[in-house]
């Protein structure tokens, strides 16, 4: 069957906005604000108290100077409670970090209340792996998918400035999620039982506002810090135990009685006696010529872990938020188990502690080399902790970049104004009820529905200039993309059959591969005339097919095209404004 639809403008729908998210938002940012500046007078007042700590460990000697005994507890209390004050301004540096990227989170989620069109991260398609390093292991199944190729990512505009789809819905803080974002986008599920579990995930962010702020806010921890992510991960894929041209054991035992002759040689001639002097050059000399032999070893080990370490504070801080907010149900339990093996003790907790030794260097770091080869004793420990984690790094890498995705996906649903979660459906179907284009701000937005079936397959949507035809197209297009990516649909209602999405909205010509304008146009019909093999239905969306020929043959051939696809049991969508055609 074919159906003709006179699409004109209406009186444009006004949208009550999101006043009772805008209050939770507000108070929100006021609890925030308040905890923020608790933390923030609690990182003054221990400030203030490690320096007292520290001149009442110094002052407290010299009055007592008749006293040594006293003189000295005096001394070792403040230097306890310099200690105790250091660690307790730290516990509230990180806590006032925390609180502000919190409220950072807060005002970026204000910027897009009430589905208003903003970028708040970018729009750019993100790069993928760097060279040499392996796609992460996925955590969560999405079933069989659809790669969406360059033409429907520029038809519906993904990456388009200045927001695009991809920017309406990044709101990632890495570039391993933005990239797991794209890749959702540009491969959507075809599997009802996929898109329904990734549903869930998303609908309990959604309605948990609160720890999905946190989630977001503990992930910006790591913004600015892709390439020690990407460091992370490198150093993880290529841990091994550590061989030290086979002499590693026996070294690290040798240095231990080298580091006991040392400290011998230094209380000998701290009393005087330099002719030990001689022993010192000559055990440099001898430590000097051992470590020479293992130094390019441990250059190219230590190496790999040189600029991991604000990677691993960063990735713990999420661990341990995940842990405290997310749920251990729907697909979010995998999350949480990934995070769960991250953040035990012997995982990122025992490597951060030790991965910060392989940075600097200098002339103290050369001299405990040939003193007691301390490279050697920092590679062997960092990797000692790291081999048999290995696998558990790069699933908590992944789970960053899934829980970043999801968030995203999260965000979206709770911003917009109008939004469903689309019902999947076996039948080949299509039904939105007074759907949106995203992108379209919702006091300036007109709804539309569109119903297809496998009976009423094709619609031909006309009207005059400007009158929003390909805008219709294209919102269509893009709520069944945010359908099969587990996401709401921009309508009030919607339920679909997953397809195979296929468009020609846009064509241009391509000198290099002498492809002219009709060509480009043919080639992309084609690929609806003749669809690749499946079982999964097809939904082609057309915007004035042929238009690169003269008008006879543009009808012509365009009724030819319509005939065929009248026979197909795909869904297709074709706007026109020649009248002949319709």
């Amino acid at each position: 069957m074919q159906l003709v639809i006179e699409h004109e403008e209406s009186e444009e729908t006004e949208h009550s906005g999101c006043s009772e998210e805008s209050e939770w938002l507000d108070t929100f940012r006021r609890t925030s604000t308040r905890q923020r500046d608790r933390w923030r007078r609690a990182e003054s007042w221990w400030s203030w108290g490690r320096l007292a700590a520290f001149l009442a460990a110094i002052a407290g000697w010299y009055p007592l100077t008749a006293a040594p005994a006293l003189a000295a507890a005096v001394s070792a209390l403040g230097v306890v409670t310099f200690a105790i004050a250091i660690i307790r301004h730290g516990r509230c540096r990180h806590a006032r970090d925390a609180a502000d990227r919190l409220l950072k989170i807060i005002d970026e989620t204000s910027q897009r209340c009430g589905g208003q069109v903003a970028l708040i991260r970018s729009h750019e398609r993100p790069h993928g792996m760097p060279d040499g390093l392996d796609e992460l292991p996925a955590i969560l199944d999405a079933g069989s998918t659809w790669p969406l190729s360059e033409q429907e990512r520029d038809d519906l505009d993904f990456y388009s400035p200045p927001v695009g789809v991809f920017g309406l819905l990044n709101r990632t803080s890495t570039a391993i999620g933005a990239r797991r974002l794209a890749d959702w986008l540009e491969n959507p599920c075809l599997s009802p039982e996929h898109i329904l579990a990734r549903q869930a995930a998303v609908r309990w962010l959604q309605e948990h506002a609160a720890e999905r702020s946190r989630l977001m806010a503990a992930a910006a921890g790591l913004r600015r810090e892709d390439r020690s992510i990407y460091a992370l991960i490198r150093a993880a894929q290529r841990a091994q135990p550590l061989s030290v041209s086979g002499n590693g054991a026996s070294l690290r035992i040798w240095s231990l009685g080298s580091l006991a002759l040392a400290t011998y040689i230094a209380f000998q001639l701290a009393t005087g006696n330099f002719v030990w002097l001689w022993a010192l050059f000559g055990l440099c000399g001898v430590n000097g010529l051992l470590f020479q032999r293992i130094r390019g070893e441990l250059a190219a080990c230590l190496h790999l872990w040189r600029d991991v370490a604000q990677a691993v504070t960063g990735c713990l801080n999420v661990a341990r938020c995940a842990l405290a907010d997310l749920p251990d149900e729907t697909d979010l339990k995998l999350l949480r188990r990934s995070f769960e093996q991250l953040a035990r003790p012997a995982a990122l907790p025992a490597l951060g502690r030790r991965v910060g030794w392989s940075e600097g260097g200098g002339f103290i770091k050369e001299f405990f080399n040939v003193i007691f080869f301390y490279e050697l004793h920092i590679a062997a420990a960092i990797l000692k902790r790291a081999v048999p984690i290995r696998d558990e790094l790069q699933s908590g890498m992944s789970a960053l970049a899934d829980l970043e995705a999801l968030l995203s996906l999260a965000c979206l649903a709770w911003e917009q104004p109008v939004g469903c979660y689309p019902v999947p459906q076996e039948n080949t179907a299509l039904d939105i009820r007074a759907g949106l284009h995203p992108l379209i701000a919702p006091d300036r937005a007109v709804p539309n529905d569109v119903q297809l079936d496998d009976k009423l397959h094709i619609w031909i949507i006309t009207g005059s200039n400007m009158a929003g035809k390909s805008t219709l197209i294209r919102m269509i297009g893009v709520n069944v993309l945010f359908a099969q990516i587990g996401t709401i649909a921009t309508a009030e209602a919607m339920t679909f059959s997953p397809v195979r999405l296929l468009t020609d909205l846009r064509a241009r010509d391509d000198l290099s591969q002498d492809a002219s304008y009709f060509l480009t146009e043919v080639r992309q019909l084609r690929r609806m005339i003749l669809p690749p093999e499946g079982s999964t239905p097809v939904l082609g969306l057309i915007d004035e097919p042929l238009r690169g020929t003269n008008s006879q043959e543009q009808v012509a051939a365009s009724l030819a095209v319509v005939r065929h696809l009248l026979d197909s049991r795909d869904m297709f969508l074709i706007a026109t404004h020649d009248h002949k055609l319709t």
